[in-house]
């Protein structure tokens, strides 16, 4: 088209937008009903990034729309991707937004683009359309974590939850509900917030908690006892905080083992650092909030199917709809299979889970959900992991090296049942009430290695065997209000909480050790065999040869059971907690946050230690007679003092400064005085300093943050009364409060979301150093010396699509990432010769350690990087085809170091490759 022609064509555009415009009046009731036909009709939409004038005419062919504007601005302004089901409204808020443009209804079907002046706010940014939008949920008010969907960054495809990820594409969010319960943009979080949304979980292959962990920000992985069990530390303790939809913390331990798939969540929220106010007792690492995903609005049906490395099999059904009443009622079910192998010899993993969920719109304020899912998976796990050398050097085994038995086992029944209710009360408060009931059977019988080698004869390793049968339940309630009100004419908001979260698993029976022998019952592997005491010339227990073992060795036949050692009728843990929360404004910009909160911690253990033998402290009695009954009862109130306080400036729209306080206070009822009293909880300090930038469109996130961490009045081994005992499960005697404090201290950045049409990015890097305080060590000294200093990540992902591509391209996505730490170390002292003039312990085989029995250790685990990559294609509308490689350069490193050299040590996996086909429609 010639540039006369152009003109012309631009010219004869704006004499009819005019003219339209001109006749507007005339036409405004009209208008009016059209616009409110068109409000009420979604659509499913595909935009891609790209002028807002091809914007406006994509939306035009979809919906029917037809769209004016009286200059050339759209032809040479951007504007962002739309995807999801919604209204034309909804679409014409997210693609203006940030464009200087708004839009105004001016006939049946039609609209006209217009240009907005120019505000007088701080910075001088140009006044958008998110604050004009209407029909969005929470009414386009950029407060509650409005603005961010209205933005097209959150719940654009059809979910009632403002917070949902599913269907943005983006690596970030415009609302969480992490640290405040109520949905809010994470510039407003006073704290260090991440989330790893949907698009993420989907590009970087994340099937379980531990691989959506690995992802987030500061976040530190230490394998557990078993290769299903993780720990999780940032800014140098261990993550305990785990929240479902932002519910009450769920209580980890006493019976209770989470194996979380991410298959049923559309995103993980993460709150690095002390959250004392709305998450129980304040634990200074950090809380988790798993948010579930929710029925939409519209029938959306997805199967994907997976094949990888080590016969790797996974496929998930997901399937949501309108079931009812006019869309009122709505479902959604998750179906998921995997059968799951390891780059290690034998260990495997199966399991079957079923998700259903359903939402009702009983009124229109108010929405009931009810949900289950269950979960059976049948394990050969791994414990222990591999030992070193007595001085701590690295044994060299090939990755592939696992002490696995066979008949090693872990079973799990785990079924969740919850419900909620939400009621909106007017236009600024909500009512939300969340009830959460978890019950587990488990079963394990597993045999492990236990012991170092000594490099002289390349002997020490011995066969441990322990079998439990066990069940819990819990059961967790949370009533939540939120609101906004007028004072000295600034919005102030509140929010009043209370909660309560009953974990039982009273009914325990232990087992006494499947591997142990004395000379008057020695333990036989099988008939005929050599026989395994102390004082026997064939060992205290079989031996394992760690550089030739062969698990199929009748030297590992399957032990038989052995007799029950203890009871647990009585196992309860109690917390209660209610909260007050308020944000206030002060003169627009300056914002305080503070409140208060009551909690009470209750424990009640009654135990019973059942007789094995018919003498010694059994004499007299029959085998399974109680000999020994303890019990312990501990309950503890305490109110928030001195509060939490938080104050925030907004520098700019875009630019908010923070510093804030956080007390902690963890409780340790679990370890107990030689009175039987437990130890009064953990205190400390939470400091933070921080600046958060967020896009004026929502699209891009930005934190930098300073902190420091102060823990006193740990529990120490009583010097007095050094012999640990187990006075119930995971309740411990004898302790005493150290003098000692821990520090920890660092930087913390992020960078999240959108850099460029079609480029998303996750970015962190977290420097930490931790130190012990106390008189006997040397300043400098780190309480947590395997954790990294250093700990960096990276995902960045290119959409060749939405970045404007057309043909073979449009259907293209790549993404790649680096992931990578400094080193860490560990050292201290272990066990070479026992003082066999003392008797072992009848039940658990355990013998004293002479005084100059003891050798010292010390090794380093080397920093290392993985990198990672995706390759994603679109083979059509319906259809998509990606490859993930996870080290890509076959690093060998160690993912996790013992905290000795007798066991503990994994390695990280190597090389590996998961082929994944999805349909969706």
């Amino acid at each position: 088209m010639t540039d006369n022609a152009s003109g012309v064509r631009r010219r004869a555009i704006r004499i009819a937008a005019l003219a339209f415009t001109a006749l507007a009046p005339a036409l405004l009731a009209n208008a009016a009903h059209a616009q409110t036909e068109v409000a009420e009709k979604s659509f499913n939409l595909d935009i891609p990034a790209q002028t807002l004038a091809r914007s406006m005419a994509t939306l035009s062919t979809q919906t029917g729309l037809q769209v004016v504007y009286a200059d050339d601005a759209p032809l040479a302004t951007n504007a962002p991707a739309v995807k999801g089901r919604m209204t034309v409204e909804q679409a014409l808020a997210r693609l203006t937004v940030g464009t200087g443009f708004t839009y105004r209804f001016t006939g049946p079907g039609v609209v006209t683009l217009v240009k907005v002046p120019v505000g007088n706010g701080a910075d001088g940014e140009v006044v958008t359309g998110v604050v004009s939008v209407e029909g969005v949920q929470g009414n386009g008010s950029p407060y509650f974590g409005g603005a961010g969907q209205a933005a097209g960054v959150n719940g654009t495809n059809g979910s009632r939850d403002i917070t949902a990820t599913e269907g943005t594409g983006s690596f970030t969010s415009g609302a969480l509900t992490i640290g405040s319960k109520v949905p809010q943009a994470l510039r407003d979080v006073p704290q260090s917030v991440s989330v790893l949304t949907s698009a993420r979980l989907e590009q970087q292959n994340v099937t379980d908690f531990t691989t959506a962990m690995k992802q987030l920000p500061g976040i530190t992985l230490v394998q557990g006892t078993t290769s299903l069990e993780t720990d999780f530390y940032s800014r140098g303790f261990a993550i305990s905080n785990l929240q479902v939809d932002g519910g009450a913390p769920l209580s980890l331990g006493y019976g209770f083992y989470p194996q979380i798939d991410m298959s049923v969540y559309d995103h993980v929220e993460l709150l690095r650092g002390a959250d004392g106010l709305m998450s129980g007792y304040g634990d200074p690492s950090g809380t988790v909030n798993l948010v579930r995903k929710k029925p939409l609005d519209h029938a959306q049906y997805s199967v994907e199917a997976q094949a990888g490395s080590w016969s790797n099999y996974r496929v998930v059904a997901d399937a949501t709809s309108p079931l009812a009443l006019d869309g009122k009622l709505r479902g959604r079910l998750v179906m998921t299979y995997q059968d799951n192998h390891y780059f290690y010899d034998t260990a495997k993993d199966n399991k079957n889970l079923i998700y259903g969920i359903a939402e009702f719109d009983a009124t229109p304020t108010t929405l009931i959900t009810v949900g289950i899912n269950y979960t059976k998976q049948d394990s050969i796990p791994w414990s222990g992991g591999l030992p070193r050398y007595l001085n701590g050097d690295d044994l060299k085994l090939p990755r592939s090296t696992s002490f696995v038995f066979p008949w090693n086992r872990w079973d799990f029944d785990t079924l969740e049942l919850f419900a909620g209710l939400e009621q909106k009360i007017g236009s600024e408060w909500n009512l939300k009430v969340n009830i959460t009931q978890n019950r587990q059977n488990s079963t394990q019988k597993i045999g492990y290695s236990s012991g170092a080698v000594n490099p002289n004869n390349a002997v020490g390793p011995m066969l441990i065997g322990t079998y439990n049968d066990q069940a819990s339940k819990q059961l967790s309630t949370e009533a939540v209000l939120s609101g906004a009100f007028i004072l000295f004419g600034q919005r102030q908001e509140v929010t009043v909480g209370a909660s309560r979260v009953d974990s039982d698993s009273g009914g325990r029976i232990n087992y006494a050790s499947l591997v142990a022998g004395t000379l008057a019952a020695p333990y036989q592997p099988y008939p005929g065999g050599p026989l395994f005491y102390t004082g026997s010339p064939n060992g205290r227990r079989p031996p394992i040869d760690v550089f030739d073992f062969d698990s199929t060795d009748p030297l590992y036949t399957e032990p038989r059971g052995t007799l029950p050692s203890s009871s647990q009728p009585v196992l309860d843990q109690l917390q209660w907690g209610a909260y007050l929360n308020l944000r206030l404004t002060a003169f627009d910009r300056l914002h305080l946050t503070t409140g208060l909160r009551w909690s009470r911690f209750a424990y009640k253990n009654e135990g019973d230690q059942l007789c094995t033998i018919t003498t010694s402290y059994c004499a007299g009695k029959a085998i399974g007679d109680s000999y020994l009954v303890t019990a312990t009862q501990y309950a503890k109130n305490d109110f928030s003092w001195p509060p939490p306080v938080n104050v925030s400036f907004d520098i700019t729209r875009s630019l908010t400064a923070y510093v804030g306080y956080t007390d902690i206070y963890r409780s340790q009822a679990y370890q107990v005085s030689v009175d039987k009293n437990p130890l009064p909880p953990i205190t400390g300090s939470n400091w933070e300093a921080g600046l958060k930038w967020a896009a004026a469109d929502g699209r891009l996130n930005l934190s930098v943050a300073a902190y420091r961490i102060q823990q006193d009045g740990f529990g120490i081994v009583d010097p007095d009364n050094p012999d640990s005992i187990e006075e119930g499960p995971g309740v411990f005697c004898c302790y005493v409060v150290s003098p000692d404090s821990s520090v920890s201290k660092g930087i913390d950045f992020e960078v999240t979301g959108e850099l460029h049409r079609g480029w998303q990015i996750s970015a962190s890097y977290v420097y930490s150093e931790n130190e012990q305080k106390s008189s006997g060590v040397v300043p400098g000294t780190p309480f947590l010396s395997i954790q990294p200093k250093h700990l960096y990540k990276l995902w960045m992902s290119y959409d060749f699509g939405a970045a404007g591509s057309v043909g073979a391209l449009s259907g293209l996505t790549l993404s790649g990432g680096l992931n990578g730490q400094s080193s860490g170390y560990r050292s201290g002292s272990t066990c070479v010769r026992l003082d066999e003039s003392v008797l072992p312990d009848a039940l658990t085989g355990a013998q004293p350690c002479l005084p100059d029995g003891y050798e010292d250790y010390h090794f380093t685990v080397p920093a290392y990087a993985l990198l990672s990559g995706r390759i994603d294609y679109r083979l059509s509308e319906h259809w998509s085809l990606a490859v993930n490689l996870e080290n890509i350069l076959d690093k060998t490193y160690y993912q996790t170091a013992g905290l000795s050299v007798s066991s503990g040590n994994w390695y990280g996996a190597p090389r590996s490759v998961t082929a994944s086909i999805r349909a969706k429609w």
